[in-house]
C-alpha cells in the first residue's frame, strides 16, 4: 500500500514538473507560447499538460503546429518498454477500455473538428524495446514515427503492422498515416531528480525562484495542485506571474540576460525543443538529420556548412556581441567557431549544456596563466609512408581506440596521429569553465603547429573529438592557423562505435581525400 501511494505521489510530481517546465516558456524573451494548461478538459486523454501557441510553429517535418498536448506515464522502475503491440494494449497505459493508439485517434478527431493541428506527446520513463520493430520507427529527432519507413516504397515488410494498426483503429492506411503523423513518443524521459535539476535551471533563467536540489518539498508541486482545485487550469504569462509573486516565487529575470542578444544553432531537438523561445536568430538544422545520423552524407558540405557560414555572416557577426546556445553535433560546434574566429571581432559567451545545468562559458578578458599541465600527449605512427596528420581529443571519454580503428581502415593518407587526453583524466566534468576550455584549445593549436607545421603536409588535418561543444567551438575559433581540416563525427548508434567523415574546412573547399 505504501509503495502504491509513493508511486502515485511521484507520478503526480512528475506531471507537475512537466507543467512547470513548459510554463517556463511563457517567460522566454522570444516565446510563441500563449497559454499553458494543467489537467485540461478540451482534449481527451492527452490532458496532463497543454501548450497553446500564439501563432503556428514548425515541427521537424516543416509542418505547422498550433498546440502540443502531453500525457505522462511515470514508472518507478525500468522493468518495461514500448513495443508495437503495447500501443494497442489498454493495460499498457493502465486502462481497461482504450489503448494509446485509440486515445490518439480520439484526440486527433477532437482537435481536427475545431480546425486545430496539434501534436500529441506521450512522455514515459520507459524506453522503446530495442529488439521490437518499433525501434526502427521512432525517430531520434523529436520522437515522431518515421512514416517514410512505415509507408515507404518498401512497404511489404511493414504491411503486417499497417494492417494491425488499421484494423485496431477501424481506419484505412491513408487515415492511419494522418493519425500517426500527430504522435510523438518521448521515451527514456529523464528521471524525477534529473527533471528537477533541469527545471531549476530553466526557472533561474526566466525569473522564477529555483528549487534547491535535495529539498524534501517542492512548493511548485503543491501550488499547481492548489490552483487546479480552484478550477484554474489554463495560464498566460501575466496570470502565472501574478500567482508566483503572491507566493513569493518570482524573483525576476537577470538584467544582463535581457541586454545581451541570444542566438542559437541546433541540429538536435532533444533538450532543445524550446530553443526558439530563448534565442533570436536561430539556425535550425534539425531537418537535415534523423537523430545523430545525417539524412544525406554529402549534405555535410553541400548544405550544413554553407548554412552555418550564411547564418554567421548575415545574422551573428552584425550583432557584435552575443550569447550562443549550441545543441549540435560536435562538427557543427567546431565549424561555428571556425567561422567566428577572433578576427570577426565578436564578443561571445557560450551556454554549455552539462549534467548539472547550463553554465555560461565566457572567454577570459585578459591573458591568464594556464594550468601547469593541460594534456597527456602520445603519438601513434599509423602509416610511415604517409605525411598526413590526425589528432584525437579525448575529453568526455577516451576516443583513441575508435579513432585509430577508423583511420587504419579508411584514411590511408594519414601517417601520424597525435593523441590528446585531458589531464588529469577524462570525464563529463573534465572541463571546468570557459577559461579552462580556451587554454586547452590554445595548447592543442600550439602543439600541432610545433610538431607538424602546415607546410609539411599534403593532406588536411584530420580531427577526431570526444569533447564538450564549448571546447570544440573555442578550438574552431583558433584553428585557421592549422590549414585545411577534415572533421569526423562519432556515431553513437553504430553496432560498433566508430567515426564518420563530416565537414571539411574551410567551408566551400571540400577535401578530396579520406
Amino acid at each position: 500500500m505504501v509503495k502504491a501511494v509513493t508511486a502515485r505521489q511521484q507520478g503526480d510530481a512528475y506531471q507537475a514538473r512537466i507543467f512547470w517546465l513548459k510554463a517556463c516558456r511563457l517567460f522566454q524573451p522570444h516565446t510563441k507560447v500563449a497559454r499553458v494548461g494543467y489537467e485540461i478538459d478540451d482534449v481527451p486523454h492527452f490532458d496532463d499538460v497543454a501548450v497553446i501557441y500564439s501563432e503556428p510553429i514548425l515541427d521537424a517535418r516543416g509542418e505547422s503546429v498550433c498546440a502540443d498536448y502531453y500525457q505522462s506515464k511515470w514508472h518507478v522502475d525500468q522493468a518495461g518498454s514500448l513495443t508495437c503491440v503495447a500501443l494497442t494494449d489498454p493495460s499498457f497505459i493502465g486502462s481497461k477500455k482504450s489503448s494509446l493508439l485509440q486515445r490518439l485517434h480520439e484526440a486527433v478527431k477532437t482537435t481536427s473538428a475545431i480546425g486545430q493541428t496539434a501534436r500529441f506527446n506521450f512522455v514515459t520513463t520507459w524506453p522503446v524495446e530495442p529488439t521490437d520493430h518499433l525501434a526502427k520507427l521512432v525517430s531520434g529527432r523529436d520522437g515522431e514515427l518515421r512514416l517514410d519507413v512505415l509507408f515507404g516504397r518498401n512497404k511489404p515488410p511493414w504491411s503486417w503492422l499497417i494492417q494491425c494498426w488499421s484494423s485496431h483503429l477501424g481506419v484505412d492506411p491513408e487515415e492511419l498515416c494522418r493519425i500517426l503523423a500527430r504522435l510523438r513518443l518521448q521515451v527514456n524521459s529523464p528521471n524525477l531528480d534529473c527533471l528537477t535539476r533541469t527545471l531549476s535551471d530553466k526557472m533561474a533563467g526566466v525569473g522564477l525562484a529555483p528549487v534547491e536540489h535535495g529539498r524534501r518539498s517542492n512548493p511548485y508541486d503543491s501550488l499547481i495542485r492548489r490552483l487546479y482545485s480552484e478550477d484554474r487550469k489554463m495560464f498566460t504569462a501575466s496570470m502565472l506571474r501574478n500567482v508566483c509573486e503572491q507566493e513569493e516565487l518570482w524573483v525576476g529575470p537577470d538584467v544582463e540576460d535581457q541586454v545581451v542578444p541570444c542566438v542559437g544553432i541546433r541540429s538536435f531537438l532533444r533538450f532543445a525543443e524550446d530553443m526558439a523561445d530563448e534565442v533570436d536568430p536561430l539556425l535550425d538544422l534539425v531537418n537535415l538529420f534523423d537523430g545523430r545520423e545525417i539524412t544525406e552524407p554529402g549534405s555535410w558540405n553541400t548544405a550544413v556548412g554553407p548554412r552555418i557560414r550564411e547564418f554567421v555572416n548575415n545574422s551573428v557577426v552584425p550583432l557584435k556581441q552575443c550569447r550562443l546556445y549550441l545543441s549540435v553535433h560536435s562538427s557543427i560546434a567546431f565549424a561555428a567557431g571556425y567561422e567566428l574566429d577572433p578576427k570577426s571581432g565578436m564578443q561571445i559567451s557560450l551556454v554549455q549544456n552539462t549534467a548539472g545545468g547550463r553554465p555560461v562559458w565566457d572567454l577570459p578578458q585578459e591573458p591568464t596563466a594556464p594550468r601547469a599541465r593541460l594534456w597527456n600527449l602520445s603519438e601513434v605512427d599509423v602509416n610511415s609512408k604517409s605525411d598526413g596528420l590526425g589528432i584525437v581529443l579525448s575529453v568526455r571519454h577516451d576516443a583513441r581506440r575508435e579513432a585509430l580503428r577508423y583511420v587504419q581502415e579508411h584514411v590511408p593518407e594519414l601517417g601520424l596521429m597525435l593523441v590528446f587526453t585531458i589531464h588529469p583524466g577524462v570525464g563529463s566534468n573534465a572541463v571546468t569553465d570557459g577559461t579552462h576550455a580556451w587554454n586547452l584549445a590554445e595548447e592543442v593549436v600550439r602543439i600541432v603547429r610545433e610538431r607538424c607545421p602546415q607546410d609539411t603536409r599534403t593532406s588536411p588535418l584530420h580531427v577526431f573529438s570526444a569533447a564538450p561543444n564549448g571546447f570544440g567551438f573555442f578550438l574552431g575559433r583558433l584553428a585557421h592557423s592549422l590549414g585545411p581540416i577534415q572533421l569526423y563525427e562519432y556515431d553513437f548508434g553504430a553496432d560498433r562505435p566508430t567515426y564518420w567523415k563530416s565537414l571539411s574546412l574551410p567551408i566551400g573547399q571540400e577535401s578530396e581525400t579520406g
